[in-house]
């Protein structure tokens, strides 16, 4: 509580004074203040992973904690080039923890292998626009784009520091570019799920065309500073079927090299995924497949890869991995409930190389279910429940073996400008 008061009396203290805000919004006339808008978020989640005793050491982990997000999004000043500046401040309580149920990625820990109770971050940016379609931002970024996402599935969201530059002067054409270093995320857990390289500068530049309302076109590249080079080509394409109904398909495609790391080390891998996923009404079918080649797995940094089997624990990203995807999606405003969803599908990967065990060739299974609700009206209007479950069998020594894994996030935004 006493928390709560802390943050809730300094949104108001910003909103009062018309604080340092952040905004990606241009339109033409608006000013510093007269375009300004600010959130405080609040998010609670339940962790709990269950390594089934598959792995030595920790067999479970299992945390609760809560968090505020406040963001504040400016205009920028009138005129050819105009100024803003952008302020986001982060901070996370603990609810629920013990010594032996830590590293879930919601709660840093101490020492003494101690979940903290609690931890904060207060972040900002300058920025600059020219004609309204071009954006120069030097500090904070939570960018989303294939070679350089911010990751936001845990408490807190991480994220990313340097200079980018953004241009949406031809219609359909949206291009960028920048270096940034990755701060890594609010809390350090023992996550396994990709390769942490926190502090690491990235070089990168790309972006999108949309030829119409159904099909877009996307190409990026991207240089770290000590290892890999990477390059992301995909493709985004639906076909309307009739009144209600449409395919959709979705192609992705990364290569991957490292030939000057610091140790040596040469590796390459081509990853790529192709979805298709039939909508009629208030179904959505789906099917994918996803393959690796190389000499490696699809290592990473980021928060997320924009491929198809990249789900809620795995990334099906072994060496020589191959794998399979059905998908089964619900929206309840066809029964008369809105505002309720449902997601299943199961995820099979075959053929990966295991060198551990002597080459043998070793599969694994995820299954996720996904339900959404969030309240339409009322005194809660706007509060979100979203319940994640996670299955996953392997054979393959890695990723900590066979997981059980549940996540119960609850989420509301106050609109405070």
């Amino acid at each position: 509580m006493k928390n709560a008061v802390k943050w809730s009396s300094l949104a108001l203290a910003v909103a009062a004074g018309n604080g340092l805000l952040a905004s990606h919004a241009m339109a033409e006339g608006e000013g510093f203040v007269e375009g300004a808008s600010a959130t405080l978020y609040n998010r609670t989640v339940y962790f709990n992973r269950d390594f089934r005793d598959s792995t030595p050491g920790q067999s479970k982990r299992e945390e609760t904690a809560t968090s505020f997000l406040l963001n504040f999004e400016s205009g920028f000043t009138q005129g050819p080039i105009g100024f803003g500046a952008d302020v986001i401040a982060m901070e996370g309580i603990k609810l629920d923890s013990g010594r032996g149920r830590v590293n879930t990625g919601l709660l840093p820990t101490d020492n003494n292998g101690k979940a903290k109770d609690e931890y904060s971050e207060i972040r900002g940016a300058v920025k600059m626009a020219i004609l309204d379609d071009t954006v120069l931002r030097y500090g904070v970024h939570m960018p989303e784009n294939p070679v350089v996402a911010y990751d936001d599935s845990r408490l807190l969201p991480n994220h990313y520091e340097g200079y980018s530059i953004t241009n949406n002067s031809i219609e359909g054409l949206f291009v960028e570019a920048g270096r940034l270093t990755d701060r890594g995320e609010m809390a350090t857990s023992n996550e396994t799920d990709g390769v942490q390289a926190d502090n690491e500068d990235l070089t990168y530049a790309g972006g999108s065309y949309s030829f119409n309302d159904n099909v877009s076109v996307s190409l990026y590249g991207a240089k770290s500073e000590d290892s890999f080079k990477r390059g992301f080509a995909g493709l985004d394409w639906t076909v309307p079927l009739s009144e209600g109904t449409s395919l959709n398909t979705n192609i992705a495609y990364y290569d991957t090299s490292d030939s000057d790391s610091n140790d040596g080390a040469e590796w390459d891998n081509q990853a790529g995924s192709i979805a298709v996923t039939l909508n009629t009404g208030n179904h959505a079918f789906g099917v994918a497949y996803q393959q690796m080649r190389g000499d490696t797995g699809y290592n990473y940094s980021d928060g997320e890869i924009f491929l198809a089997n990249s789900v809620q624990y795995l990334d099906f990203n072994a060496k020589d991995e191959k794998s399979y995807q059905a998908r089964y999606d619900y929206d309840f405003a066809g029964m008369g409930i809105p505002g309720l969803s449902f997601m299943t599908r199961y995820i099979h990967g075959t053929d990966i190389d295991n060198a551990v065990a002597g080459g043998t060739r070793d599969s694994r299974w995820e299954r996720d279910s996904e339900l959404r609700y969030t309240v339409q009206n009322g005194m809660l209007e706007g509060l979100n429940v979203r319940w994640r479950n996670a299955t996953v069998r392997q054979d393959a020594a890695i990723d900590n073996g066979d997981v059980d894994e549940n996540r119960l996030i609850v989420g509301y935004t106050w609109t405070l400008l």
